[in-house]
C-alpha cells in the first residue's frame, strides 16, 4: 500500500456504531455507506472498467440490508471485495476491518517457531547495533490509519532519528532492515524514515492497469513526494549514505508496505534482498473517507521499483528458508548473510 496497508491475520474485537438505533436507522446507514463505497470504488478501483458495477451493486446493498446493524452488514464487504476480485481491498471501522478472502493462505509448516512467536508477540520497531559494526533496524507493520500529517511525520523521523543516531555514534560497515515482521500500514512514513539510507531521487512507480506510469515515487531532502504531491516529510540532520551496504531480510509475513520498502531499494546500489518470498500485496492503496467513521482502502495502481516490471511477490537474492532467530539473531541465518554481504562491499 502507499498511504496505508493492513495486514492480513490480526483479531479485534468490533463496537457497533448503530446501537440503540432503530431498524429504519439502521436501513438508511447501511444504504448512505454502500453507496458512499460503490462510488469510490468505480471511480478509483484499479479494474473497476472490469467490473459489472449495476449488477454487483443491487445485489451487494440488497445483501448488507439484511443486516440487524450497520456493524453487521459490514461483513458483506468481503464478498463484495471477493466478487470483484479486489484481494487488497479493505473495509475500516473504527475497532475492526474487513478484506478480502483471496489473499494467499499461509499455513502452520511455512513458519519456524521463532516467527511465529514474534509475530504474535508484536515485536516493535528496534535499532541497534550488531556486533559493533553493522546497523540493525526491525521496522514491523505500522498502522495509523487516524494520524494526522504531524503524526506521520513524527513516526518516519523515530526511524530516521534511531538510524541516524547508530551511525553517527559507532564505526558502521552496513545496514540490515528486518521487514519479516512488516505485514504493512503506512509505507510513506516507513520510506521517508530510511531517508538516510535511501538518499534523493525516485524510489518506486505506480502504474495503471494498461501498465502506464501514473505516479512516480521520490525523496528529495527527507521529503516523499509522489509525482509533485508531498505526503511525508522527515528533517535530516546529516547528508545521507545512499551508498554504503544494506540488505533487506524478506519474509512469508512481508506485504503490501513492507514490500513496497522492498521495492524502494531495489534499484538502489550495494543492496541485497535476502530470506524468503514475499506475501504477494504489491499494488497500491490509498484511504477514503466512508460515512460513519469508516475508511476504506481502494486499490488504485501497480507498485514497482524503478524499472517499472511489476511482480505480485517478491523474490530474495539469497534464499534462506525457515531459518529466523530474533531470540539471538547471531543465530540467524538471514543475519549472518547479511553481514557476510556487506564485508564483501
Amino acid at each position: 500500500m502507499r498511504s496505508l496497508i493492513a495486514g492480513f491475520a490480526l483479531s479485534i474485537i468490533f463496537t457497533s456504531p448503530t446501537h440503540g438505533q432503530n431498524q429504519s436507522t439502521v436501513k438508511d446507514s447501511i444504504n448512505a455507506l454502500y453507496t458512499s463505497l460503490f462510488n469510490e470504488l468505480k471511480e478509483h478501483y484499479l479494474h473497476t472498467k472490469q467490473v459489472d458495477w449495476p449488477n454487483i451493486e443491487a445485489y451487494i446493498i440488497k445483501e448488507a440490508l439484511e443486516h440487524p446493524t450497520l456493524e453487521k452488514s459490514l461483513e458483506t464487504s468481503v464478498q463484495l471485495f471477493d466478487t470483484i476480485q479486489g484481494d487488497h481491498l479493505l473495509l475500516f471501522s473504527e475497532n475492526n476491518w474487513y478484506k478480502s478472502t483471496l489473499g494467499k493462505q499461509l499455513t502452520a509448516s511455512q513458519f519456524n517457531q521463532s516467527l511465529a512467536d514474534a509475530y504474535n508477540q508484536n515485536k516493535p520497531f528496534e535499532a541497534r547495533v550488531i556486533n559493533q559494526n553493522y546497523g540493525y533496524v526491525l521496522i514491523p507493520g505500522m498502522l495509523l490509519k487516524n494520524a494526522t500529517r504531524k503524526e506521520l511525520d513524527q513516526a518516519g523521523q523515530k526511524i530516521y532519528d534511531a538510524i541516524v543516531h547508530i551511525d553517527t555514534s559507532h564505526n558502521i560497515k552496513g545496514w540490515i532492515i528486518d521487514l519479516r515482521l512488516n505485514i504493512g500500514g503506512n509505507s510513506n512514513v516507513m520510506i521517508a524514515g530510511l531517508y538516510h539510507l535511501l538518499g534523493n531521487g525516485g524510489t518506486h512507480l505506480m502504474l495503471d492497469v494498461d501498465s502506464n506510469v501514473k505516479a512516480l515515487t521520490s525523496l528529495n531532502e527527507g521529503v516523499l513526494y509522489e509525482n509533485h504531491k508531498v505526503h511525508n516529510a522527515v528533517q535530516p540532520s546529516f547528508k545521507p549514505k545512499p551508498q554504503i551496504p544494506v540488505a533487506l531480510i524478506s519474509g512469508i509475513l512481508t506485504g503490501s508496505a513492507g514490500e513496497f520498502i522492498l521495492l524502494g531499494f531495489r534499484s538502489r546500489k550495494n543492496t541485497i534482498i535476502i530470506g524468503e518470498e514475499t506475501y504477494g500485496s504489491t499494488t497500491a492503496n490509498d484511504l477514503y473517507e466512508m460515512p460513519f467513521g469508516i475508511k476504506a482502502a481502494i486499490t488504485e495502481s501497480y507498485g514497482t521499483d524503478r524499472s517499472g516490471k511489476y511482480t505480485k511477490t517478491i523474490i530474495p537474492d539469497i534464499e534462506v528458508l525457515k531459518q529466523t532467530n530474533f531470540e539471538n539473531l547471531h543465530h540467524d541465518q538471514n543475519i549472518l548473510e547479511a553481514i557476510q554481504f556487506i564485508e564483501a562491499h
